[in-house]
């Protein structure tokens, strides 16, 4: 009995020293592998479905190229940035479940969105209250209290693309303006020729959306629209971004829209590239210096956090092409 209770006690003492032995050697192996860098998001919120989703697809192909791209090139301080995108239907109450969505994501420390006034107006103020910084993309809503310290406008404001419109009705000898969503402007230009009136109207960004001249049809011809920025095909400074877009998405329509979301992210890249640990707090801070020079403008931000010198585009239909007047 002696016996067999001094071998198992030495089986017992080999298989536990086998044991902390294999548990050093994998402790041993963890340690010495690198650590893979952690991941840092910027999160990206549009509309991919319903009326408008031909400004998210844009939107999130010319992300994805500002993205791969800064990638490419090394990352944040060798650490990857990968996108989260998100679809708000352009629906108010679906932005704001999108908005709650992002925040749950400990991962993202800047959104760029939503593209139309109604869901930004939306989700805003949700960013606002969880400090995270956005870079908004439409005219509305005005900024919150708190500025420039979570909230930058990439966009002309109401105003600016009033004043712009009108400008552009001066110049080319225009008879209306109509800041609206594309039915109704299909339809103002449907009520105008059916008064034998030319289209000597001009429109906002909406109007430069394919879903317009689908509505609009034959009398889209000579609308005019004003932009945040150019449509990339009619402008030689865009040459370079036009040739990566089509390589990198063969398939894929690019617009004003896509320009402007390869600003925007470059924008927050740059923004959090400027220190080795960033966070939201970090990179809000950091948009405030923003100084960033893109294609054929400036972005620099107010103690307000909006856009001080937007630069928008007039652009016109002309045989179902969006062109230059």
């Amino acid at each position: 009995m002696r016996t067999l209770m001094r071998f198992t006690a030495r089986l017992l003492h080999k298989s536990w020293s086998r044991t902390i032995a294999i548990t050093a050697i994998m402790l041993c192996m963890t340690a010495c592998l690198p650590n893979a860098p952690a991941m840092i998001k910027i999160g990206l919120v549009a509309p991919f479905s319903g009326r408008y989703r031909e400004i998210g697809y844009q939107a999130v192909h010319g992300a994805r190229l500002a993205l791969s791209e800064f990638n490419a090139a090394g990352g944040a301080h060798g650490r990857p940035v990968s996108l989260l995108a998100l679809d708000d239907a352009s629906d108010a109450d679906t932005a704001i479940e999108q908005a709650n969505r992002m925040l749950t994501d400990s991962a993202v420390v800047a959104v760029i969105g939503h593209w139309l006034d109604g869901t930004t107006r939306a989700a805003v103020p949700i960013y606002a209250r969880a400090g995270l910084p956005i870079l908004a993309t439409s005219a509305a809503p005005r900024a919150p209290e708190n500025g420039g310290r979570t909230f930058f406008r990439l966009y002309p404001t109401t105003e600016v693309l009033a004043t712009a419109m009108e400008d552009t009705a001066t110049q080319y000898g225009l008879r209306a303006m109509c800041l609206c969503d594309v039915v109704t402007g299909a339809e103002l230009l449907a009520i105008g020729h059916s008064d034998n009136l030319s289209p000597a109207v001009v429109g906002g960004p909406l109007w430069s959306l394919r879903e317009f001249a689908r509505l609009a049809g034959d009398n889209a011809d000579g609308s005019y629209f004003v932009t945040p920025g150019p449509h990339p095909p009619a402008v030689t400074e865009a040459s370079v971004f036009l040739a990566n877009h089509r390589a990198a998405f063969p398939d894929e329509p690019v617009g004003w829209t896509s320009l402007h979301a390869y600003e925007a992210t470059r924008v927050l890249l740059t923004a959090l590239s400027t220190n080795s640990e960033p966070t939201a707090t970090y990179v809000a801070e950091a948009l405030t210096q923003t100084d960033f020079y893109g294609v054929s403008r400036h972005v620099s931000f107010d103690e307000g956090g909006e856009w001080a010198t937007p630069q928008l585009s007039a652009s016109m239909w002309r045989g179902g092409r969006r062109v230059r007047p």
